[in-house]
């Protein structure tokens, strides 16, 4: 048996990489339990991660003023992060937001420009008469308006995965590549046989958190199975696409935001635009259906209608190929994190609601905080973060 911890962070994906460093950073004895990534999806039976990806888009700008505090916080550490662990973790090429101003959809664009005058975010703004010239690979509906942020960009969450585990490992954590089964008092059993003790526990199991029966209660959770596709691009198309932005948008006649992000080199040497949105997809209920998504490659109907949002949005687009890939998006019933500590020896970090990995320091910093007893009162946010449960 491994000696006693403080506090053993199950779930090696974000928030719990950057908990599991906040806390080893602040003092206390820490492990930090979960699998690496696949080496084969198709076969690997999980828990698997949607951070097993090269791009996630990062920005200020915000429907809700509360997940631009978190993103802003987050976005002034990436620094630290990049020179501490000597990884390269964030692209700043700019981030837009954009959405018609009256009919369906329009309480989204109302929503980011508010939060960008009330927060005072620095940013350009954008209508029919300028953004065919400042954007021209861009083609949007008559009535768009847009906010473009010059410190928005996309981060490479494997990545800021890694660097939040290097930097708590240096501080003194330990890495425990076996997914937890069982917590049970100060006992948490893995599934390679072996068990660890700790005083407290942090689960940070994203969507599993409400299958992976850790927990004395089910947390409220929507974990929604989604498809992304990828355009692949040749060098000379995505040299043309220099100054591209992310972007996240409400295409015409859509009731719901669709999110672009520019040409990113992935692990197959190969650059790749990346599309993702849907309106409504089905729930995963349970732990087999989770793995059998992950194992798949998303449903390809859903692929081919974001391929075709993309080519309407970028009609002079030169796509090589397109493949498709899964995901799942876990929403809470407040429409932010779940990061409450629900007894002496247990809190809960959970519940990115499709905004969660850019956040991801500031969020694992707050579950530290909550973990070690202390209240987030003071911490400048309007929400409490707290969690429903069954």
């Amino acid at each position: 048996m491994t000696p006693g911890f403080d506090v053993a962070v199950i779930g090696r994906g974000l928030m719990g990489s950057a908990c599991a460093r906040h806390l080893a950073e602040a003092g206390a004895s820490v492990v930090l339990v979960g699998p690496d990534e696949p080496d084969d999806r198709a076969t690997f039976t999980g828990p698997f991660g949607s951070h097993h990806d090269q791009g996630r888009i990062t920005r200020k700008l915000a429907h809700d003023p509360d997940w631009s505090r978190l993103s802003s916080r987050s976005i002034a550490r990436y620094g630290d992060l990049e020179a501490r662990s000597g990884l390269s973790i964030f692209t700043s090429c700019g981030g837009m937001m954009a959405g018609p101003v009256s009919g369906r959809g329009d309480s989204f664009t109302k929503g980011f420009l508010a939060v960008a005058r009330d927060l005072g975010i620095a940013h350009e703004y954008h209508d029919a008469t300028t953004l065919p010239d400042r954007f021209p690979f861009f083609r949007f509906a008559p009535g768009t308006r847009a906010a473009w942020e010059a410190t928005g960009g996309h981060i490479n969450p494997r990545a800021i995965r890694d660097a939040e585990a290097l930097l708590a490992e240096r501080a003194g954590a330990e890495l425990v590549r076996s997914p937890a089964t069982r917590l049970q008092g100060r006992e948490v059993r893995l599934a390679d046989g072996t068990h660890l003790e700790a005083d407290h526990a942090v689960v940070a199991t994203g969507g599993y958190a409400a299958t992976d029966r850790l927990l004395p209660a089910r947390p409220r959770l929507r974990v929604y199975a989604r498809t992304i596709a990828f355009a692949e691009v040749d060098e000379a198309e995505a040299a043309r696409l220099a100054h591209m932005p992310t972007l996240i948008f409400i295409p015409e006649g859509l009731a719901y935001d669709l999110y672009v992000l520019p040409p990113i080199r992935y692990p197959d040497g190969r650059l790749y635009l990346k599309i993702g949105g849907e309106g409504d997809s089905p729930i995963l209920q349970d732990y087999a259906g989770m793995t059998e998504w992950f194992q798949g490659d998303g449903n390809s109907a859903v692929g081919s209608d974001l391929i075709g949002h993309l080519r309407e949005l970028m009609p002079g687009l030169a796509i090589r190929s397109v493949h498709t890939g899964s995901c799942a998006v876990s929403f809470t019933e407040t429409g932010f994190p779940y990061i409450a500590r629900l007894s002496d020896r247990l809190t809960l970090l959970t519940g990115g609601n499709g905004a969660g990995a850019k956040c991801c320091d500031e969020l694992g910093r707050l579950g530290a905080m909550v973990a070690r007893g202390q209240h987030l009162n003071a911490e400048g946010y309007d929400t409490d973060f707290r969690a429903m449960l069954d």
